[in-house]
């Protein structure tokens, strides 16, 4: 049996589908091969469940690169005998169509059910991402599923540990902390919705180096403005290090697996932390997001920090949409308070 899956991104949507992809290797034994925007491919490196990751430019995943992803779907059209939509929109839904082969995936409108094979219905935000994932199995009737078996994949090789091991090593790191403020900067999102205020970030940081702690500024390339805007009330610190931009995915996430405490808000870095297993270690802030919904119950009761449900709206984790105007989110978070 030869498997598709579809998924433009994100990093953290990846990361919460390597349970689906596990145990669709698993339990079917079947050539399993994706079809994945190139930002957030980088979750799926090395990936042992994974026959054949399809990278393309994340640009052609929208409306206006609808002829690039046409190509490449008729391209694979009669080589698989299912194939699985991880986004919720209705318009992957149809665009997966052109491989010619039973669709499973999202409704949340009739245009979304029209063309699909088997279904699920995505509606709660009250419930955790993952399971979604593996309710795509269940609803394929292929096999069983196990919704106890939510470990996220993310294979760190030698290399990558390497690497960080001399960062620590040249400059002398004993007793570090990560930090990552990049909530809502991706390929598809640019406002940093989720990220904490520069004030709050900042204030955090300097309560750690206070402290006597070495401090990491850990993201992406999108964050290292931003991250310098932090550095600068912290000019003389020798302790503060802003690595935006500066380590791969996987690297970082052993970077996160060595230190003492990570601090991160809902981006894809706090599923880096899962993934790396240090929930006893790590502080999540969340504002127009629900926790629920991107961790499950037993990790979000260690983790998540979250004092905006009375403002927040579900329907920007459903459907992206946002609140006019936007509420003013993490006004109730202490960072002192969060200190470890």
């Amino acid at each position: 049996m030869k498997i598709l899956l579809i998924k433009r991104g994100a990093i953290g949507d990846l990361l919460m589908a390597t349970p689906l992809i596990r145990q669709l290797k698993q339990r079917l034994s079947c050539d399993l091969d994706i079809v994945v925007g190139k930002s957030a491919s980088i979750a799926l490196i090395n990936n042992p469940y994974l026959n054949e990751t399809i990278i393309i430019p994340d640009q052609n995943f929208a409306l206006k690169g609808i002829l690039n992803l046409s190509r490449v779907l008729l391209g694979l059209r009669g080589k698989y005998e299912y194939v699985f939509v991880l986004d919720k929109h209705w318009y992957f839904n149809w665009m997966a169509k052109l491989i010619g082969a039973p669709v499973i995936g999202y409704t949340r409108d009739i245009l979304s059910n029209l063309v699909l094979h088997k279904s699920v219905v995505y509606h709660d935000i009250n419930r955790y991402q993952g399971m979604y994932y593996l309710d795509l199995l269940c609803a394929s009737q292929l096999a069983c599923v196990d919704y106890t078996d939510l470990k996220l994949d993310l294979t760190v090789m030698t290399a990558d540990k390497l690497v960080v091991e001399e960062f620590i090593f040249q400059n002398k790191l004993t007793n570090y902390v990560v930090v990552v403020n990049s909530g809502g900067n991706n390929a598809y999102e640019h406002d940093g919705i989720r990220m904490l205020p520069l004030a709050k970030i900042t204030e955090l940081v300097r309560l750690l180096l206070d402290r006597g702690y070495e401090v990491v500024l850990l993201g992406s390339g999108v964050d290292i403005n931003h991250y310098q805007m932090i550095c600068a009330s912290f000019s003389n610190s020798s302790r503060l290090f802003n690595l935006a931009g500066k380590f791969q995915l996987v690297a970082s996430s052993y970077l996160i697996f060595r230190a003492q405490h990570f601090y991160t808000t809902d981006c894809g870095a706090m599923h880096l932390g899962v993934a790396a297993n240090v929930l006893d270690n790590m502080t999540a802030f969340f504002g127009p997001t629900n926790p629920a919904h991107f961790l499950p119950d037993a990790w979000r009761s260690k983790v998540a920090v979250w004092h905006d449900e009375s403002i927040y709206s579900p329907a920007y984790s459903l459907k992206g949409a946002r609140q006019n105007p936007t509420p003013e989110y993490f006004t109730h978070i202490e960072p002192r308070q969060h200190l470890y």
